[in-house]
This record gives C-alpha cells, structure tokens and sequence, in this order.
C-alpha cells in the first residue's frame, strides 16, 4: 500500500511470515534523500496487533490525521 504525503511516499505492509507471526512496516521514500526511511519493522502474534501497532506507528507519525484502513497493505 503507497500513500503519498507531500514529497514523501510511504509504503506500508504487512505479510505473515514462515514463522507464523505478522511483520509490518512502514518506510518512508523521500526525492530529497538517497536512502529510504524505516519508521517501523516490527512483528506481532496476530493480525489484529499488527494492524494495530501500525494505527498507533502512523498517529504518532501524523497525530493531527485519521490513520488509514491499513487492511489494505495486508
């Protein structure tokens, strides 16, 4: 999932990995930068705590903003 803020683009997603756990990231790509920016790469037991993780990552990221459906980037 992409989502474009300014001159910035975020990726966002969130995979189940070989190990059974929810892994989500956010990184942020910036034309002003030559190397992207991780905001968040954390795993979690269930989806529901990753797309939560991910809500709470993006309010602080953005706290004057709705977080988006993230269910999206699954």
């Amino acid at each position: 999932m992409l989502i474009r803020k300014d001159d910035s683009e975020f990726e966002v997603s969130i995979r189940l990995t070989d190990e059974g756990e929810w892994e989500g990231r956010i990184i942020e790509y910036n034309v002003s930068r030559l190397m992207p920016t991780p905001h968040l790469q954390h795993s979690w037991v269930s989806l529901e705590a990753a797309l939560a993780g991910l809500t709470r990552r993006w309010q602080r990221l953005f706290p004057d903003e709705t977080p988006p459906d993230f269910r999206d980037a699954v």
